[in-house]
């Protein structure tokens, strides 16, 4: 599967470089893959970065079972 991307507002970033744009495919890819995009309900997603700002991972934190109040 191919999923292109349109960066329509770029006023907080400077030109994007292929190293960039790499790493914009690996957090994307990952957030994809861990259901971080869409098979979080009622929960969150984090993406982690080292101290260098290096991606480091993706977290989730949901209840995939919670008893609702009758």
């Amino acid at each position: 599967m191919e999923l292109t991307i349109s960066i329509n507002n770029t006023e907080n970033i400077d030109n994007l470089d292929e190293g960039d744009l790499l790493k914009i495919t690996e957090i994307v890819t990952a957030l994809v893959a861990s259901g971080g995009l869409t098979g979080v309900r009622g929960g969150q997603t984090v993406i982690h970065f080292d101290a260098i700002g290096n991606f480091m991972g993706v977290q989730l934190s949901y209840w995939p079972f919670r008893r609702r109040k009758q």
